[in-house]
Parts: structure tokens; sequence; C-alpha cells
């Protein structure tokens, strides 16, 4: 038998090393890929319900208020039907894709309320519909929401923003030597007027009857 035939024979039945890397490198980008992409895709397409779900339940809502005038107080668990008398609203109330959980409805405690609020929670966070609807620091009670839909009349509750505690107020005085300073105890000291955040202490430091009796409190 010829070797040229025989050699061409075995290249045909198998794969050299470099060839079978080449297969699993390959394999490998293609599953690194797919782990990142797939659940993001998931995310998304559980993020695309819940924006449809919250609007259904917001139009079931809006029927409930133009056929009583008022919203409903509360609403039943997800998978129970909205009633009005003995009209089914909406036969199955949603649920979160994932948690399987009811949405949060909000709305003013009163015996006919006259807006709403419906809450969630995007799994996308970069998602831009948190920033227009003004969610970026949260919403809702206790801003630990970042996407919802509201009445009309309502926008959403409220804008949270994060909490910076105020400067001090700086207490002047007219001190014994007639300049306008800060004092940290102006009491220890005896001043008959304090400033408070007002460096010229409108300008009373010239008569000795505003100043300081000492400087005993000018600091801690």
């Amino acid at each position: 038998m010829n070797l040229k035939k025989i050699s061409k024979k075995r290249k045909l039945k198998g794969f050299t090393l470099v060839e079978i890397l080449i297969v699993l490198t390959i394999l490998i980008v293609i599953y690194v890929v797919s782990s990142i992409s797939v659940p993001k895709q998931l995310m998304k397409a559980r993020d695309a319900v819940r924006k449809g779900k919250l609007d259904s339940f917001k139009k079931a809502v809006e029927i409930y208020y133009q056929d009583t005038g008022c919203y409903p107080r509360s609403v039943p668990a997800c998978k129970n039907p909205l009633v009005l008398g003995g009209t089914i609203i909406k036969d199955s109330l949603p649920c979160d894709p994932q948690t399987n959980m009811s949405y949060s409805y909000i709305t003013n405690l009163s015996a006919c309320p006259v807006w709403f609020q419906i809450y969630t929670n995007l799994e996308i966070t970069t998602d831009k519909i948190i920033e227009s609807v003004g969610c970026s620091n949260g919403c809702g009670p206790e801003c630990q929401f970042n996407y919802g839909v509201s009445s009309s009349n309502q926008k959403l509750d409220p804008l949270c923003t994060i909490y910076e505690e105020p400067p001090p107020v700086q207490q002047y005085v007219c001190a014994p030597g007639g300049g306008c300073e800060v004092f940290a105890d102006p009491f220890i000291s005896g001043c008959p007027n304090i400033y408070p955040d007002d460096p010229t202490c409108q300008d009373a430091c010239s008569n000795p009857r505003n100043r300081c009796h000492d400087a005993s409190g000018k600091t801690n």
C-alpha cells in the first residue's frame, strides 16, 4: 500500500494536540460569554415583565377610580382578583416574576383615597428609566424601591436624597476687645448678645455694652 495514502488516512482519523487546544479554547470562551450574558438577559426579561405588570396594575386601579371616584384603600395579594361589587376588574393581580411576591401598593389613608403609588425593584439598576421616574436615590416610604407607577396627580413619593448634616451655627459675639468673633460658649463669657452666622455682629461691637465680659468661652 502506498505510504502517502496511509498517512492521509491517519490524519483523517484523529486531531492534533494543537487542534484540540483550539477547540477547547473556543468552548471556554463560549462558556464564559454565555455565563455572563445569559443571566443579564434574564434580568432584563424579568424587568420588562415588571414594567408591563405595573402598567396593567395601574390601568385596573384607574378603572376602579372611574367607577367609584376613589382609589382602593388596599388591594388583594397577587394572584387574587380586584373586585368592585360583583364585577371583576382584574381577574388576577400580578406577582413579581422572581420573588412571586405582591407589588407594593400605597395610597393616602382616607375613606376615599385620591392618589396611589405602586412600587417594585428593577434588577438592572443602570436602567435609564430609574432616573427618569426620579428613583435614582430610591423611592417609597423608606426609599427601598427604584421603580414605580402612580396616579396622574401624584409623583412617586418622595425623591429620596442623601442626607447631609448641616454645618453648625457659628455664634458670633462682640469680644472684650471690640471685635466680632466666634465663641464656643458665649454664656461663660457673659456675652450680652449672640449673632448667629453673622460675622458683622450687626456693627454693634463699637458699643462696650454689647461686648462679652471676658474671653473664657472663646474655645471649649
